[in-house]
């Protein structure tokens, strides 16, 4: 199957073969040698050097090794020694993630969307900037008398931008499929993001387990990896607490809920 990741940790994938196979291929050449009149074994282009006695060819082509190909080699390895990599491919998903462990791999085929609050906030990139705009007119607006009542403060503005640019919004990926009530979470580098995805189809997934969130239980949006938006101590509260009205629920994912390390979000 030819891969097309609409996200690919390149950095974590490099890791992991690395580890696979001893090393990372930087590149290589392949030469293939036939009569005249039978072509060679390379499909494609490449340098033809003929024969001293024009009777033979011989193609050689260099290649460099790529990022989609060490994921296919993964995936490959992967479903050879699933025991020894500790790789789980989502079958059945009420047994499968109920079996789970932190620091395994899953594999799932399935719907994914981001969350419509952090959809909005990622969609808020440059707003810091806007408002302190906004704050510094402010003076000039209240000299020139125009009503401007309905707008915050030129402090309130400033302390609004402050809290936009602070805080470290990262996109947050959901799955889920409607064959079961579990559901996997994970926010993503923005760097491996390919520029034209959506995320909002079916997919394959691969993820490494960092928390198992038991059915009955809430878990807020801004304690997912990486987002770095409140301190530690808040988030254990708001994790024991859960919402406190239905307005809330958007700010939580409910369990059961596998929190992931997306390596790969692939069709």
């Amino acid at each position: 199957m030819l891969i097309s990741p609409s996200y690919l940790n390149s950095s974590a994938l490099a890791g992991y073969i690395a580890t696979l196979e001893g090393g990372l291929r930087e590149s290589g050449s392949f030469r293939s040698t036939g009569s005249k009149g039978i072509s060679g074994g390379i499909s494609f282009s490449a340098a033809k050097v003929a024969g001293e006695n024009n009777s033979e060819t011989e193609d050689s082509l260099s290649v460099k090794d790529h990022d989609h190909s060490r994921l296919q080699r993964l995936i490959e390895a992967a479903h050879k020694n699933s025991e020894e990599l500790g790789w789980i491919e989502i079958m059945q998903p009420d047994t499968d993630f109920s079996d789970l462990q932190t620091g395994l791999f899953i594999e799932w085929e399935c719907d994914v969307y981001i969350p419509d609050m952090i959809a909005a906030l990622s969609q808020n990139e440059g707003m810091g900037a806007t408002l302190r705009k906004f704050a510094g007119l402010r003076p000039a607006a209240d000299a020139l008398d125009l009503n401007i009542s309905g707008l915050p403060s030129s402090s309130e503005m400033s302390a609004m931008a402050d809290l936009l640019e602070n805080f470290d919004f990262k996109p947050v990926v959901v799955g889920d499929d409607s064959d079961t009530e579990w559901k996997i979470a994970g926010t993503l580098q923005p760097e491996w993001i390919r520029p034209d995805s959506s995320f909002e189809d079916r997919v394959r997934v691969i993820g490494k387990v960092k928390k198992i969130v038991p059915e009955g239980r809430w878990y807020p949006l801004f304690s997912l990896p990486g987002m770095n938006v409140m301190k530690r101590e808040e988030r254990r509260r708001l994790e024991r607490q859960g919402p406190k009205d239905d307005g809330e629920k958007e700010n939580f994912l409910e369990g059961p809920l596998v929190v992931v390390d997306y390596l790969a979000i692939f069709i």
